[in-house]
């Protein structure tokens, strides 16, 4: 018989003794029913141990309860409900035990103020308003190509699924959560090379790869920090130890280590964070596996106290405002089923190693079609980095006992009038009441000099100068007390030289999105040459998914089934929407002497008959009707992938006119949009082809009475300027 079931009859025989009978396992079951009820936790739970004396219960479990985020009343109701199923009666005194922890313990600030004693002391409190001055974060993105000595070969340390990887697919939030986090007033340290930040990020590296795509142990090495950092646990007398996958366990320890040692140097670090996914599944398409957090109550030397002394439980407060705000924040804006995970206290070496506050976070399952659906969306990502930093300034003024004032959201509804005024509105964050913009800050550059700030204004509007042939690009920022929101759109502006002719640009590519989508029975995936717009770029995208029979599971990284894809664009840069095209086409209109102003679609009120011509940008965003188009009767020139009814009418993306050859991106790329499914377009007889694609023969552009329409975005082509001075030219000429 074996120890485990003689252990319960003997817990069982005690109970029987004791007047009370309960099956152990049903217990379990009801804990767990109750476990996943009240927070869909994932793992079950299992009771080791009960114990009953006259009034009292206790009751000792697995790690599971240890893993939920519990309030008092969470941990009152379940005592009540444990003393009812173990007596019939819920009046019974009970303590509750998960990890070897009691309930209690692990209560964390979210829902209970601690004795100010025990807060963490924040450094440069005196600097921290509302915002994060003065605060030193140290923050990267999870694993990076590393070099495997038993393959010898260098690797991505993940699966390549969905299009992506997560050593390159974290990098998005890592990223985003810097640049807000830094727009409230912090300083952000990476371990890894960070790109469009560190200089050399974008050269290549010892893997043949950019920097920005290695793992954290190689660029420590090269930015010269001490081998006994990035190479922690090389034992120099037998160089073979651990030989199989030493660079691999280098840059997972080297992180934390280099935490503890930009304190050496004087950096007074405040936390630090581990942005990852993971590899855990379910069946079925439209369940989603949910966020889990990590944090270590045992450091590397298994003590349980920072070196302050004060208690590394703060560890699990922390771990538990960030999840908080990333589960809260994605059930508001995308997904209300979205799955709070373990609020899990492990000892991974991100967690465990670090001598400040930390967590580890798992956003979500690179492995679940349901999670990476989302995933691939850029307003996703956008909205959970918003909630990483939001959950992350939360946790420090939770310390300090002060209030957190959220940065605003950017700008919207820009508009330039014909009288070079400027003026835009604010976004109204739905979820985040004091993401309120208090005042503006207008940047303007003068044809191609630098950006200077010229205004801060309470008001939505500014006064542009009107210096005849000065183009003027502006962009505004919203501000609070909490920091700045990121820079909106670009207009630009120019009055031309008399005499010359008069348009009004309207961008109407507000468009960012994640790659198209099918689902079968049988095959499901990302639809082949279908690929995302980035909010302005990325580095996420590594080729193309070709395995798409959902049977298939993981068997290994190389051979990792359902969701397999090509890697091909590994260490590749992705333009998507730059939010700037107004500047694009308006320089080219400058250098022909033309007046031009630009306005956002979404901010047009009316189109008067000043103007000579109308140049509206679609890019690859949707067609959509503007009421004041309809009483337009003159000159237009549109460009957008939209446009045609024949899909996909170029795989080359070669055009011709009767003049001129011309190409545009249809992968993507780090210069030009990607237009890999142009249409294009069926020309009636009043009507004029000006250009085909050279490998269907398909019109890609053609002009009417009053229009040339192309159904390829100018933008994608490596030659616009030329493209679109002859197109305007062409256009205005035409009676």
């Amino acid at each position: 018989m074996g120890i485990k079931k003689i252990g319960c009859i003997i817990v069982l025989l005690l109970l029987a003794t004791s007047g009370y009978a309960v099956d152990l396992h049903v217990l379990a079951d009801s804990l767990d029913n109750w476990a996943d009820f009240k927070l869909g936790c994932i793992p079950k739970v299992r009771v080791t141990q009960l114990k009953t004396k006259d009034n009292e219960i206790w009751l000792y479990t697995n790690k599971t309860l240890s893993c939920l985020s519990l309030s008092p009343n969470d941990i009152s109701s379940l005592r009540a409900k444990v003393s009812q199923w173990v007596t019939g009666k819920d009046t019974e005194h009970v303590t509750i035990y998960s990890d070897g922890f009691e309930l209690d313990e692990l209560v964390t600030e979210r829902f209970r103020s601690r004795p100010e004693e025990e807060h963490y002391p924040i450094p440069n409190r005196r600097e921290l308003g509302c915002n994060l001055h003065g605060q030193h974060i140290a923050l990267w993105p999870s694993h990076g190509i590393y070099y495997n000595r038993d393959e010898d070969r260098w690797k991505l340390q993940r699966a390549t699924m969905w299009s992506t990887v997560e050593d390159l697919y974290t990098t998005s939030y890592a990223e985003q959560v810097s640049q807000m986090l830094e727009r409230a007033g912090a300083t952000v340290h990476w371990p890894r090379a960070r790109y469009g930040k560190d200089e050399k990020a974008s050269e290549i590296g010892p893997s043949g790869y950019p920097r920005w795509a290695e793992g954290a142990r190689y660029w420590l090495e090269y930015i010269g920090v001490s081998d006994s950092i990035w190479n922690p646990v090389t034992d120099k007398s037998n160089p073979a130890k651990d030989s199989v996958r030493n660079d691999y366990l280098d840059d997972l320890r080297c992180r934390g280590h280099w935490v503890n040692w930009l304190k050496t140097k004087g950096i007074p670090v405040t936390l630090s964070i581990a942005l990852h996914t993971d590899g855990y599944s379910q069946v079925g398409d439209s369940l989603t596996i949910g966020t889990l957090a990590i944090y270590s109550i045992n450091d590397y030397y298994k003590m349980r106290t920072f070196p302050n002394n004060r208690s590394r439980i703060l560890n699990r407060d922390l771990a538990d405002y960030v999840q908080t705000q990333v589960v809260e924040d994605i059930r508001a804006t995308h997904d209300p089923n979205w799955k709070r995970r373990e609020l899990q206290n492990a000892g991974y070496a991100e967690a465990r190693y670090t001598q400040v506050p930390s967590v580890l976070l798992e956003i979500l399952s690179h492995k679940q079609f349901a999670d990476i659906r989302l995933g691939l969306e850029p307003q996703f990502r956008h909205d959970v980095a918003r909630a990483i930093y939001k959950g992350i300034g939360r946790w420090i003024h939770s310390q300090v006992g002060t209030d957190f004032v959220v940065q605003p959201l950017k700008v919207q509804k820009m508009s330039i009038s014909p009288d070079m005024e400027l003026t835009w509105l604010p976004t109204i964050d739905p979820i985040e009441p004091s993401a309120k913009p208090t005042y503006y800050l207008v940047e303007v550059r003068e044809n191609d000099g630098p950006w200077k700030v010229v205004e801060r204004t309470t008001k939505t509007h500014y006064n542009l100068p009107a210096k005849q042939g000065v183009r003027y690009d502006v962009r505004v920022i919203a501000g609070n007390d909490g920091g700045t929101s990121a820079t909106s759109e670009t207009l630009s502006a120019h009055i031309g030289k008399p005499n010359k002719p008069s348009v009004l640009i309207i961008n109407a590519f507000n468009l960012t999105s994640g790659p198209r989508w099918w689902a079968e029975t049988q095959k499901a995936g990302i639809v082949p040459n279908s690929y995302s717009i980035p909010d302005g770029e990325d580095g996420i995208y590594i080729g193309q998914q070709w395995e798409f029979n959902r049977t298939l599971d993981w068997v290994s990284d190389d051979d990792c089934g359902w969701g397999m894809s090509y890697r091909d664009q590994t260490g590749t840069r992705q333009v998507g929407n730059t939010h700037d095209y107004p500047v694009l086409h308006g320089h080219a209109l400058q250098e022909l002497g033309y007046t031009f102003v630009s306005v956002n679609s979404e901010a047009i009120d009316t189109i008067d008959a000043r103007w000579d011509a109308l140049d509206i940008i679609f890019g690859k965003d949707t067609i959509t009707s503007f009421p004041e188009l309809t009483r337009w009767q003159g000159k237009t020139l549109v460009s957008g992938a939209l446009l045609g009814t024949i899909p996909r009418a170029s795989r080359t993306g070669q055009v011709r006119s009767r003049d001129h050859n011309f190409r545009f991106a249809v992968t993507p790329n780090p210069q030009y949009l990607c237009a890999e499914n142009a249409t294009g377009q069926v020309a009636k007889p009043s009507e004029r082809v000006l250009a085909r694609y050279a490998d269907s023969g398909v019109p890609a552009c053609i002009k009417t009475n009053n229009s040339v329409i192309w159904s390829v975005p100018l933008e994608s082509f490596e030659d616009f300027s030329s493209l679109y001075k002859q197109s305007i030219q062409l256009l205005l000429r035409s009676k």
